[in-house]
């Protein structure tokens, strides 16, 4: 698989889970968050730390570097949004709508603009193996706990609020 297919299918997913979270009761917006704040923060880290530095070395620039971070931060700042209002509200149906509008965009970016031109630019085989990484990386970031880190952050908890098993 390619680096850009990989994207374009986290992409599709985090869309999805929006829409879910967007559409469920009040259950099932509690027990998707915690899977689209991990699946949202598992993606930016894999973009921010491994795609974008790949792009700017096979274009040659730092234009997409600086402007997904700046896309990705937007993204985190609705995601604290999303956590921090009751999901029972309106605030929430505002909140999650902003951040599948910011994820729509920043898919539609990438996929349109962004995509075609790495693939002209680097082998097959140079895609695939920024897959791979990308994928060790996400799941790695996935099964580390990483979406709990940021979820806490974004609530303001701390190490005391967590259950025991989780300290």
């Amino acid at each position: 698989m390619k680096a850009t297919t990989l994207l374009e299918r986290q992409h599709r997913n985090l869309q999805e889970l929006c829409e879910a979270v967007e559409r469920g009761s009040t259950s099932a917006r509690q027990s998707l968050l915690p899977q689209l704040a991990g699946d949202l923060a598992a993606h930016i880290a894999v973009e921010e730390q491994l795609f974008y530095p790949a792009v700017s070395e096979a274009l040659r620039e730092d234009a997409w570097m600086a402007g997904g971070r700046a896309r990705h931060e937007q993204a985190r700042r609705s995601l604290e949004r999303v956590l921090e209002v009751p999901v029972d509200g309106w605030e929430f149906a505002v909140a999650i709508g902003e951040l599948r509008m910011v994820i729509e965009l920043h898919a539609e970016e990438e996929e349109e603009t962004l995509f075609p031109r790495l693939e002209r630019a680097l082998e097959p085989a140079a895609l695939r193996e920024l897959a791979r990484a990308m994928m060790s990386l996400y799941h790695a970031k996935v099964e580390a706990g990483y979406a709990r880190e940021i979820a806490m952050k974004a609530r303001g908890a701390n190490d005391a609020d967590a259950p025991p098993a989780e300290r």
